[in-house]
């Protein structure tokens, strides 16, 4: 089957599947049962020939994904890459406010169990992904009213809609083992307008393959993991969103192909590595390379070269951009998103008194219920 996107075509034969149309580039990755495309997808779906061999031929421009700037994170309780204070001030200040359609990134390694201790807390207006690359959580919801536990490597994700409670604490038997402890990255994504008015909604998605990751000559160059998109086909989101933790091998080159239009950023977690255009390597935990308003023409996908000594480890998030102003209140140790610094406000204030009656009665479904 051929697919055109209007930037690049390729082949896969692949028996009796469907596969996700993608935008496709020079790497790929396979099992060896199947070979697919290390690739960021639209929201296309081709069904697939029935032919015993498996080949890939691609095109594809010759330059690459520029990256526009490199931000260093921010550390206080938590470690803060995207996102900052709401619109009275409060909350955690950081240089990098968003990247369309991602609106806040915090990293973690938390070794206590049943931390952190911030209780029920609301979420409305946005979508929440819990990327949780080891250990195990916790989680307990106003939509479902069950305890939820998973374990990584693992995606959770909610649809906040119109409003829910959350609370979501480790789980860890044994805190002097340090393979109990829980490494995770809490995305936050922008919704559009007419998504906040829909009931909150929860997705998860447990024992993610690792895959393997080759160049153009077929060398195996590392392993990636979907937490969203790719090959974690159970996470439906409202809007095209990819999230890939990548593991590179020193010294290898890879592209990843990006869809043009899409807004995005490669949060690097170790080694080394040069991201796109960089005229600098990026050794620095947490350090974001966020990614530059590409054409069809040039940013098909981004150029990584990991460091001849130590490799390199990072999460590439890429999205349909929302373009949609929003407004962020913080409140009762969660967040309110709206189109206005109105609505938010009084939003707000509804679920604080929501929050107060909950924390009393245990009972938090005044904010958040689905609708009949």
């Amino acid at each position: 089957a051929e697919s055109k996107l209007g930037f690049s075509s390729y082949y896969i034969w692949r028996p009796r599947s469907y596969i996700h149309a993608v935008q496709v580039g020079s790497v790929m990755f396979g099992t060896a049962s199947h070979l697919v495309t290390f690739a960021f997808i639209s929201n296309k779906i081709l069904l697939q020939s029935e032919l015993s061999t498996r080949h890939l031929a691609m095109s594809m421009s010759m330059t690459g994904r520029k990256v526009s700037k490199i931000v260093s994170a921010t550390q206080c309780k938590i470690t803060r890459l995207i996102g900052t204070v709401d619109i009275d001030g409060n909350g955690t200040e950081h240089p990098l406010d968003q990247v369309d359609p991602f609106m806040l990134l915090d990293a973690g390694t938390l070794s206590k169990h049943a931390t952190p201790p911030f209780g029920p807390h609301p979420h409305r207006g946005h979508s929440v992904v819990t990327v949780l690359l080891q250990g195990q959580l916790r989680s307990r919801d106003s939509f479902t009213q069950k305890d939820t536990v998973i374990k990584g490597p693992a995606s959770y994700w909610v649809d906040a809609g119109s409003g829910m409670f959350h609370d979501e604490t480790t789980v860890i038997p044994d805190e002097s083992d340090p393979s109990q402890h829980v490494q995770l990255f809490q995305l936050w994504v922008s919704v559009k307008e007419e998504d906040r008015a829909k009931p909150a909604a929860l997705q998860y998605e447990t024992d993610l393959p690792s895959l393997e990751m080759k160049n153009d000559e077929g060398n195996v160059v590392g392993k990636i993991r979907y937490y969203v998109g790719g090959e974690c086909h159970s996470i439906k989101t409202m809007h095209p969103i990819v999230v890939a933790h990548v593991s590179q091998d020193a010294g290898t080159t890879v592209k990843i192909p990006i869809e043009p239009s899409f807004g995005g950023f490669v949060a690097h977690i170790s080694g080394s590595a040069i991201y796109g255009d960089s005229s600098r390597s990026t050794s620095t935990p947490y350090d974001v390379a966020v990614l530059d308003d590409g054409t069809i023409d040039d940013a098909s996908f981004l150029t990584v070269k990991a460091g001849s000594d130590d490799g390199a480890s990072y999460l590439v998030c890429t999205g349909e951009k929302i373009g949609e102003n929003w407004f962020k209140k913080l409140a009762a140790n969660g967040a309110i998103l709206a189109s206005s610094e109105d609505q938010a406000r009084r939003i707000a204030t509804e679920v604080t008194q929501a929050s107060k009656e909950g924390l009393k009665s245990g009972d938090f479904s005044p904010f958040g219920t689905p609708s009949s």
